[in-house]
């Protein structure tokens, strides 16, 4: 049952950045067809029989990332998806704690350890109702140094989650190693959800620089 949710989860993440970006059809059919290959090469054991390749396909989902927004950066986006793309790293973290209840993942990965990305999911929520109400609150100080504050918490867990994995390099988690990320549908967690989450954040802080120069079109016209 919790699979079915992942999956629905990650699909929800898809279509959100795919109608916040635009509707770009060639960024929606690159993300659905990254994620039937990773979930594919997991849902075969690939993965956790050989946890190397897994490392290889991290480093095909930065590429990948990298092309996708630069197919995007300059379209015209939706602040409010993108920030609702942030709220739900709530349920993400909810995710994370079942799967150590499940002895998936170490302690260290969830909001009982190391991993305060639920704080960015929550406060997200609170940006999102302020703008509502005033829009100039997203050309703050404050509001650009959140979305670097998000970047860093998603690179710290994931670097923890690698390092926690039962690959050549782990440093962490000996005792209760990540495995759920080498396994379906988990594996779409590092490869499209962070990836998508990243993004947003870093279309957000495009927008924001642009609304302080007064430049950017958004989904509320020219500011």
């Amino acid at each position: 049952m919790n699979s079915i949710l992942f999956l629905g989860l990650t699909l929800l993440f898809i279509l959100i950045f795919y109608f916040a970006n635009g509707r770009n059809k060639q960024v929606l059919l690159l993300n659905i067809a990254w994620a039937l290959m990773i979930g594919s090469l997991a849902f075969l054991g690939v993965f956790i029989s050989n946890p190397k390749l897994f490392i290889i396909g991290l480093i095909g989902t930065i590429l990948l990332n990298a092309l996708l927004l630069r197919k995007i950066k300059d379209t015209r986006l939706n602040i409010q998806l993108l920030l609702v793309i942030q709220s739900l790293r709530v349920i993400v973290e909810l995710f994370l704690y079942a799967l150590y209840l499940e002895k998936m993942i170490p302690k260290l990965m969830t909001f009982k350890g190391m991993n305060f990305d639920i704080l960015i999911g929550f406060s997200s929520i609170l940006f999102l109702f302020v703008y509502l109400f005033q829009y100039d609150v997203l050309k703050s100080w404050v509001f650009g140094l959140w979305n670097y504050l998000g970047i860093l918490s998603l690179i710290i867990v994931v670097s923890i989650g690698v390092l926690s994995s039962p690959v050549p390099i782990q440093q962490f988690g000996f005792d209760q190693p990540n495995v759920a990320v080498l396994v379906y549908p988990y594996a779409l967690l590092p490869t499209i959800i962070v990836p998508i989450a990243i993004l947003a954040h870093v279309l957000l802080l495009i927008m924001w620089r642009g609304q302080r120069g007064g430049t950017i079109s958004t989904s509320k016209g020219r500011v």
